[in-house]
């Protein structure tokens, strides 16, 4: 089992990480990549699963220790969750609305199929009469 202060810097570590990742899928946001964003969004779910492992430790570690030799760690632990929440506020509506973005161009994609398989050629494999007198 780690020491809370390993605990604590590990989680520190994870936070700080999750601010990266969430700041880079920002950035990729006004790219029209479905791949990237998706990829993207499974490695903040798995991230986001990682931390919340490292909060149970952590849980499970105060009860058994003197929490104000590490009040400075957990001082920075909090604020690095308020900064991270508050990112993720940020970015939220913005995964939102390219999500609706990508509905849309598929569902375009899909009834412009559908439109152009209604058309069939229809050309005779004959030949037909050419007028030189033009």
């Amino acid at each position: 089992m780690s020491s809370l202060r390993e605990l604590l810097e590990h989680s520190l570590n994870q936070h700080q990480q999750l601010f990266d990742r969430i700041a880079a899928v920002e950035r990729r946001l006004p790219l029209l990549d479905l791949e990237s964003t998706v990829q993207a969004t499974h490695d903040l779910d798995h991230l986001f699963l990682e931390i919340q492992n490292t909060d149970q430790e952590i849980i499970a570690t105060l009860h058994s220790v003197d929490t104000d030799l590490f009040s400075d760690l957990l001082e920075k632990r909090l604020e690095m969750g308020r900064n991270v929440v508050g990112q993720y506020q940020k970015i939220t509506p913005k995964l939102q609305t390219r999500l609706a973005g990508y509905k849309t161009e598929l569902f375009k994609i899909k009834h412009g199929l559908q439109t152009m398989s209604g058309y069939t050629q229809s050309s005779s494999q004959t030949g037909r009469l050419i007028n030189t007198s033009n």
